[in-house]
């Protein structure tokens, strides 16, 4: 069975109840356990909508007059979309044909919501997870208007059901463009337009809108990992084999690309010339100089409690390290969850930090290096570098929730990498 989030809006306490014996027996039935929250007031219901933020309900069931003179469902409806807080709404209403309405919100209101219910609905959220449906009428006999309602009620369970596909949405799409052709430098001629076509990726998380970005080296990693069955684990040397050849070069860095290499020859060090353990004890000494005020400030800035100057501050420290920015991240995240010392901070690999490639420890490496610390592959590498630009270009693009949520859910207990999400999270790939 999958859990099912709903929220009732319905200010008449008779119909209440009715409303939520008759949500709760028809989603049952296509295989969901509904957990039932109400809401009888404009200021209960949007109240909960506000709450919702981050915990989105997955069905909402909106009444639009609600007995305030001013505000309505259709404020609620707004709250709703602002919050990102409902995945699917039915805006359950009579006011179309109700004329009590205009006991409560005056004549000229009552007709304005009766002409522009629809209009204004639409306009206030996503047109796709968005039905209204009509209550049966006051005057209904009551046999034939639970018959009415029991109808209303499976024909939104199964329009639930259908948008629900795409709640979740990782996929590749082919987008086709008109490209100009280059004449050659100096000639004047027609222009000639071919058309191409170039990879992007419609990708949508939880309650946000459907966007498409184009193509990036690893969203290929992602996508596979996402259409997988999930309990089957991934080695990094299966996903390697789907990325451009280009970046499979990439295991093998040619001398004078590494930037670490280059930032300690540019002060006439020949790093090239020194050991592993050698080259960890300059990356140490080099950090401690301004790890300290480094920590300090990420603190600050973790807690949200950071100053313009103290940002600006950062920022210029963070330009002095170059290539060992991501070095001091690694050290201070690290030490960050458990508080342990500096000696601990600082197992940092020089050919990691070449790949890009900084993570926190952990039982996560698929070999052991010479000082029996964790050391990835080759491949290992590749492939936690792919996972850290895929999150950094989706923070970019704002699907911050979704690279927290891989960040938390993609996860490797040694050689192998899987995707375990909570229940009820199906990706459209």
């Amino acid at each position: 069975m999958i859990p099912l989030r709903i929220l009732i809006i319905e200010d008449d306490e008779a119909l209440l109840p009715i409303l939520e014996e008759a949500y709760r027996v028809v989603f049952e039935c296509h295989g969901y356990t509904p957990v039932i929250e109400r809401a009888v007031t404009v200021d209960e219901a949007r109240s909960l909508a506000k709450a919702g933020k981050g915990q989105p309900y997955d069905f909402v069931s909106l009444d639009v007059n609600l007995g305030h003179r001013q505000l309505t469902g259709i404020d609620v409806l707004d709250t709703l979309k602002r919050f990102r807080s409902a995945w699917m709404v039915a805006l359950l209403t009579g006011v179309e044909t109700d004329s009590t309405l205009d006991k409560t919100v005056g004549r000229a209101k009552g007709d304005d919501l009766r002409k522009q219910l629809r209009r204004d609905a639409y306009a206030r959220f996503p047109a796709e997870r968005l039905l209204v449906v009509e209550k049966p009428a006051p005057t209904t006999p009551k046999k034939e208007a639970a018959v009415l309602l029991a109808n209303r009620i499976e024909q939104i369970a199964l329009v639930f059901m259908e948008v629900g596909r795409l709640r979740y949405v990782f996929r590749p799409i082919d987008v086709t463009s008109l490209e100009r052709v280059p004449q050659p430098k100096g000639q004047k001629g027609k222009r000639t337009f071919i058309e191409t076509s170039a990879l992007h990726w419609q990708i949508r998380f939880d309650c946000g809108e459907i966007r498409t970005l184009p193509n990036l080296s690893g969203f290929k990693t992602l996508h596979y990992l996402l259409s997988r069955d999930r309990s089957i684990s991934v080695t990094p040397e299966e996903a390697l084999a789907i990325e451009p050849k280009a970046e499979r070069a990439a295991t093998k860095p040619k001398p004078g690309e590494d930037p670490v290499a280059t930032y300690f020859e540019a002060q006439g060090i020949a790093w090239r010339e020194l050991n592993q353990a050698e080259q960890d004890k300059l990356i140490r000494a080099a950090l401690s100089l301004k790890f300290n005020r480094y920590r300090e400030l990420r603190g600050f800035q973790d807690e949200e409690d950071i100053s313009t100057s103290e940002e600006s501050e950062l920022n210029r420290i963070l330009r002095e390290l170059g290539p060992l920015a991501d070095a001091a991240e690694i050290a201070y995240q690290r030490m960050k969850p458990t508080e342990r010392g500096d000696s601990d901070a600082w197992g940092i690999n020089p050919s990691v930090l070449a790949q890009n490639d900084l993570h926190g420890g952990g039982a996560n490496y698929d070999q052991l290096g010479d000082d029996r610390r964790g050391k990835d592959s080759p491949a290992a590498q590749l492939f936690r570098a792919r996972m850290k630009r895929v999150k950094d270009c989706l923070r970019e693009n704002g699907f911050a929730e979704m690279a927290q949520h891989l960040e938390d859910y993609v996860m490797s207990t040694g050689a192998n990498w899987s995707y375990n999400p909570p229940e009820g999270v199906e990706w459209t790939t």
